[in-house]
């Protein structure tokens, strides 16, 4: 292996990487708070990159405790305990057992197991290089005792989470398990992109720490001390490994009350979504609130997710769609959701919120939320030029010609673009062939067992109904709200 690799490899253990729980971004905080940690984090980085013993100096108790976990780990752990492990975690412990006979691991306190990985530069920050500087924190959340640090500035979408330090007897110490989640997901999935398989990918990351060949995972997975109260005693003092995590979402949750729009909307989907519960437990009500707050905020992702709750969890009601109609404005504006785009088509298409039904208006935001992406938005603009029940706003030749580039993927076309196809052609005149898609519409819908009984009813009795015209050379023009369907439990 070679140097460089050595160095990816010791990047895994020593935390320069920044932590990948994906979480909007916000300001930093004071200079102040902002000063105070970076200087200890600073000063840990320093000393640890030289692996200079004093470093573990800077290790808060929890770190202490956790190196001591993993001696205990390095003398007593099955090979079932181990595989539980982290990644992180795991190739120290197997570096302690290429290492270190039991007795010498034995007459060491927590501080000098510590101590060890630290000078031996298994777990110390790497360092400064002309390509990469020391690891220095841009932002720090300060809650109570504990500060959040990050290594980068945030991106459009993301925290660059990094180490946190947490304040004992006055002073900022490092918390080393806090970036061990992080750090373990970053080896796992290089040890999958390698293609060589974990074992292996494990066997060479432990040969370029030691600088030697290493020995192989079967040996090192043998237990060197066999001791079923010592293993017992090890699922009791198990880490927990969710912590950083929860950490972070602390740091959000501050951001959130700060006022900070980003982490107003990573906190409120979490709530409202329930997506986390055993840390953030789903609240509905408090996370559409969060949710609306950044919509106000001007948060364009925020704005589609409180509008698309604020309707569902209102029914379709008017008074939902009409509280609704600002944060989808928003959300439209901001141009980075198509299903915005193709939201405001249907306000204007069915008259929703007191606006005027505008079908010009509709195929407008339609046409643009096809350009965003949104896959159904073709058809959306074709159904709407050919039905458009609002007089002198129907335009059957546009729609006929947006309807080519479905009618030549006939056999790819789902049942609902089928039954437009057919309107559309029927509004051409063609009734024959649009007797044939409408067949085939209502066959492809008959198989589709996404479809309640209720829907499927509905949906048959209208398509059928559009069918009858067509065979009586009778083009259809839209005859109900999609809203009104929607309430209704049909649509």
């Amino acid at each position: 292996m070679d140097k460089g690799e050595a160095m990816r490899v010791r990047g895994w253990l020593t935390g320069w990487l920044a932590g990948w729980v994906v979480v909007p971004a916000m300001a930093a905080q004071g200079p102040a708070a902002l000063n105070e940690v970076s200087q200890a984090w600073d000063r840990y980085a320093e000393l640890s990159s030289q692996e200079k013993p004093e470093s573990v100096d800077l290790l808060a108790a929890s770190s202490l405790v956790h190196f001591g976990f993993l001696r205990d780990m390095a003398l007593y752990a099955s090979p079932e305990q181990l595989r539980r492990l982290p990644s992180g975690d795991r190739i120290v412990v197997y570096l302690l057992r290429a290492t270190q006979p039991p007795a010498a691991l034995q007459a060491m306190d927590d501080r000098a197991v510590a101590r060890l990985c630290l000078v031996e530069g298994w777990s110390g920050v790497e360092s400064a290089t002309d390509d990469q500087p020391l690891m220095a924190l841009s932002n720090v959340t300060v809650i109570d005792d504990l500060a959040v640090g990050e290594v980068a500035p945030p991106t459009e979408s993301q925290f660059q989470f990094g180490p946190v330090l947490v304040r004992e007897g006055g002073q900022w110490r490092y918390r080393y398990e806090s970036m061990m989640p992080d750090v373990s997901a970053f080896m796992d999935q290089a040890f999958r992109q390698s293609g060589l398989g974990e074992v292996r990918s494990m066997e060479l990351a432990l040969a370029a720490m030691l600088e030697r060949e290493a020995p192989s995972l079967a040996l090192l997975d043998r237990t060197p001390l066999d001791d079923a109260g010592m293993r017992t005693r090890l699922n009791e003092a198990w880490p927990d490994y969710t912590a950083p995590l929860r950490w972070r979402l602390r740091a959000v949750r501050s951001k959130a009350e700060a006022g900070d729009a980003f982490a107003q909307f990573a906190f409120g989907a979490l709530q409202y979504g329930g997506g986390m519960p055993q840390l953030v437990p789903k609240n509905a009500a408090e996370g559409l609130a969060w949710l609306e707050k950044a919509s106000e905020g001007g948060h364009g992702q925020a704005a589609w997710l409180a509008s698309v709750a604020i309707t569902e969890e209102g029914g379709f009601s008017d008074d939902a769609m009409q509280r609704a109609l600002p944060h989808l404005t928003r959300a439209a504006a901001h141009g980075t959701e198509p299903q915005a785009l193709l939201a405001m088509a249907q306000y204007h298409h069915d008259g929703l919120a007191g606006m005027v039904r505008d079908c010009r208006q509709a195929e407008a935001w339609a046409a643009r939320a096809e350009e965003a992406g949104a896959k159904q938005a073709r058809n959306e603009r074709v159904s709407i030029l050919a039905t458009c029940p609002v007089p002198g706003q129907r335009d059957t030749v546009r729609a006929m010609e947006l309807a080519q580039f479905m009618i030549q993927r006939r056999d790819e076309l789902d049942w609902h673009e089928l039954d437009t196809v057919a309107a559309a052609l029927a509004a051409h005149g063609d009734f024959a062939r649009a007797t044939q898609f409408q067949t085939l519409a209502l066959e492809k819908m008959a198989a589709d067992e996404d479809l309640s009984k209720d829907r499927r009813a509905a949906a048959r009795k209208r398509m059928s109904a559009r069918l009858g015209k067509y065979r009586n050379d009778r083009d259809y023009v839209l005859d109900y709200r999609a809203i009104d369907e929607m309430r209704a439990g049909r649509l």
